[in-house]
């Protein structure tokens, strides 16, 4: 009888102290609680995954032509407004720009330097550590703001409500256009992102934001391709994903700089918003017609068979020969 009233005894005893310490609990251990079990849920690459991602890559190696082009994804306008949704975490579902930044935390992915001084070129080779990603950000907040982070061991512990998923409004990308010939492929590649947050001034783009970092776009990729999301206001069906946003160019965004020996941006060289306006439409339209280029039939097959028309006419006994009928090339698109 002692015996059961003293383990009774030393059991609530127990109960109260652990009831205390949660009680006591502390905001940072809170957060590093919330933070582990985050983690411990964070999306991993299964071997599916993988070959998935292997399969989507695109080898530019062979490319007889490419044509490298810098966009500004505005989230406010259009169809982009796809990657801005759901701006506040919202259960498991979560943008684009809280997905890369849990990624970074848990040391998955590499964040890449954006280099104002060098008008934002994606330079793979200059990586940066998490913590400065962070400190950028609470330069972005300002020493009013209460944004703080805990670095343990070589985790660094953020509050969930502090990540800026609402303040990341626009997207620099890098895309590359490419033909490659051996396989008659004719194609554009995105490269690498690169998230806005939101800002009232302006920076020497002509954009109104704070550029973060660079991200390869296939490192992001495999989390990416399963992720739903809404591309039209007349069908409220999620039936695309955000790598299928990318990967079939659903996205609009205009022209900033495009890779050129004088390494200047657009608008470095055109003035005036009207100039600048003209600049990025003749190169849409230089890309459109290096497309159109390659589907024509040869000129010199033109002007033969203009000459046997001619030819037929002046004589009408002369009959037009099988061989020469089916004597035309034509493009790579035509012998597909």
């Amino acid at each position: 009888m002692k015996t059961r009233l003293y383990i009774t005894v030393i059991f609530a005893v127990l109960s109260c102290c652990a009831m205390q310490a949660q009680d006591g609990e502390s905001l940072r251990d809170r957060i590093a609680k919330r933070q582990a079990q985050e983690s411990s849920s964070a999306p991993q690459i299964t071997l599916r995954m993988e070959m998935k991602n292997q399969e989507k890559k695109q080898n530019i190696d062979n490319a007889s032509w490419t044509r490298e082009i810098y966009r500004f994804l505005d989230l406010k306008k259009g169809i982009n407004g796809a990657l801005y949704n759901p701006a506040k975490p919202t259960g498991d579902k979560v943008n684009l720009f809280t997905t890369v930044f849990n990624l970074l935390a848990n040391g998955t992915i590499t964040a890449y330097r954006y280099d104002i001084a060098e008008n934002g070129v994606f330079e793979q080779g200059v990586a940066i550590e998490f913590e400065e990603v962070l400190e950028n950000l609470k330069a972005y907040f300002g020493s009013s703001s209460d944004f703080s982070y805990v670095k343990e061991g070589n985790r660094y512990i953020v509050d969930p409500y502090y990540i800026p998923s609402a303040d990341a409004q626009g997207y620099y990308i890098k895309e590359i256009h490419y033909f490659d010939q051996t396989n008659s492929l004719l194609d554009t590649k995105v490269v690498a992102i690169c998230p806005v947050l939101a800002a009232s001034d302006s920076n020497d783009i002509g954009v109104s934001g704070y550029p973060q970092f660079w991200v390869l776009y296939e490192d992001i990729r495999p989390y990416i391709s399963n992720t739903p999301v809404m591309t039209s206001d007349k069908n409220n069906v999620k039936n695309r994903t955000i790598d299928d946003f990318f990967r079939l160019n659903l996205y609009e965004g205009d022209i900033y700089r495009t890779t050129n020996m004088e390494n200047k941006m657009l608008s470095n060289i055109h003035k005036t918003p009207a100039e600048l306006k003209t600049a990025q439409e003749n190169i849409e339209n230089e890309i459109k017609q290096f497309e159109e280029n390659l589907w024509i039939v040869n000129d010199s097959v033109y002007v033969k068979s203009e000459a046997e028309k001619a030819g037929k006419r002046d004589n009408p006994k002369v009959k037009k020969s099988k061989s020469s009928a089916q004597s035309a090339t034509y493009s790579a698109r035509d012998r597909r």
